[in-house]
């Protein structure tokens, strides 16, 4: 029998066959979109990731600064011994929170660099090697606060009168002056030091990290907001007045971001206290130091700011100084005496010269200008001056 077809049993037609699909394909645009546009599921769940990650940061962060202070405040309870800080101890020394343990010891000058990367690179050995990367200190040792003190060096004396204003002993270039050096002991120098038995020096001069990469000496008007360095090979961070030199020093813990100790320029009491350690290794340091980079100290050779080799002729003078820790070290420490002067805290009596460097610089001869020497000017920025930071815990 034939079929018969009727037209009401038609399928869709090819119109709503297309209706159908440009329909399918607008939802799933929307859908897409949902998806994938930058307010979509997809970058919303980026975002709570991220969100997410950063507050963990700052929870991490957080708990870090909070154990820091704890362990600031009530001491470390996890023990000594080892080279990192946070309340660490290594021969006795304590190791600042943020710093590691290079090598040296308590009585040979031990070490202590704020770089990961130079941790024990000289464990076990006396002598620390100038190859290292970060910012470096050496331990003073003060077993009693006593002998946290001034001492006349050279040919200063010792008056035997106090200074009334700064309850301090009167230090005269000789015995007839009526002008002497004088400084009173820093409150939170003599805490410290008498709480944790010393103090940690500058290995080196300060340093200038800018001028040090463009492989030049700085010059008079250069930038004081250059980034100091304390390490071996850097241009001395010299041309700056004292009123300069005080408040790099004392800004430098902060902008390293030191939690654990404070930074200072040196002081009269902390430069002989540290004078009178290198004596026991060496017992004419600070009255008569041939080690710098004075005009008459042996020929040595050195490694000048531009990498290249050079050779300091004895009783030739440099001109200039030469970058940091060319000269020998003592106790693992450089330059206290020859390269720049250094600007310290201690003050003179003279108004016109009211302010005091010690050590000598490259042109001055060593049994004239020992590290232990005084001398006094006025707050100018000079060539041959520079300074060096302490910490204290």
């Amino acid at each position: 029998m034939e079929k018969i077809f009727n037209k009401e049993e038609k399928g869709i037609t090819l119109i709503a066959l297309v209706v159908t699909i440009v329909v399918l394909l607008i939802l799933a645009g929307v859908s897409i979109s949902l998806v994938l546009n930058n307010n979509g599921v997809i970058s919303k769940a980026k975002d709570a990731k991220n969100q997410y990650a950063e507050a963990q940061t700052n929870d991490e962060k957080q708990l870090n600064e909070v154990s820091d202070w704890i362990k600031e405040t009530v001491g470390d309870t996890t023990g000594g011994g080892s080279a990192e800080g946070s309340g660490s101890t290594v021969d006795g020394v304590p190791i600042p929170s943020g710093f590691v343990y290079v090598g040296g010891t308590k009585a040979s000058g031990l070490v202590i660099s704020d770089a990961a990367a130079d941790k024990e690179k000289y464990k076990g050995q006396t002598t620390v090697g100038t190859d290292l990367v970060g910012n470096q200190f050496v331990w003073i040792p003060v077993d009693n606060i006593a002998d946290y003190k001034r001492t006349a060096y050279s040919t200063q004396v010792a008056s035997g009168t106090t200074d009334t204003a700064t309850n301090s002993e009167q230090i005269k270039n000789s015995s007839s002056d009526s002008d002497y050096f004088k400084e009173a002991l820093p409150p939170d120098e003599k805490t410290s030091v008498e709480t944790n038995k010393g103090f940690y020096i500058g290995r080196y001069e300060a340093g200038d990290k800018e001028s040090t990469e463009a492989g030049i000496l700085r010059e008079d008007g250069a930038s004081t907001d250059n980034t100091i360095t304390v390490k071996a090979g850097q241009a001395p961070y010299n041309y700056v007045t004292i009123t300069q030199a005080k408040s790099l020093a004392e800004g430098f813990s902060s902008k390293q971001k030191y939690t654990s100790v404070k930074s200072k320029l040196v002081s009269s009491y902390a430069w002989d206290t540290a004078i009178a350690f290198i004596q026991k290794t060496n017992s004419d340091y600070g009255r008569s130091s041939p080690q710098g980079n004075y005009k008459n100290a042996e020929t040595f050779t050195y490694t000048d700011i531009k990498g290249q080799g050079q050779t300091k002729v004895k009783g030739s003078s440099s001109g200039t100084p030469i970058p940091t820790g060319q000269t020998t070290g003592v106790c693992n420490i450089y330059d206290m005496g020859g390269n720049v002067w250094e600007w310290t805290t201690e003050s003179y009596s003279f108004e016109l010269h009211p302010y005091t460097d010690r050590g000598g610089n490259c042109n001055c001869y060593f049994a004239d200008y020992p590290a232990g020497d005084r001398s006094h000017g006025e707050d100018g920025a000079y060539d041959t001056v520079g300074f060096r930071c302490t910490l204290f815990l």
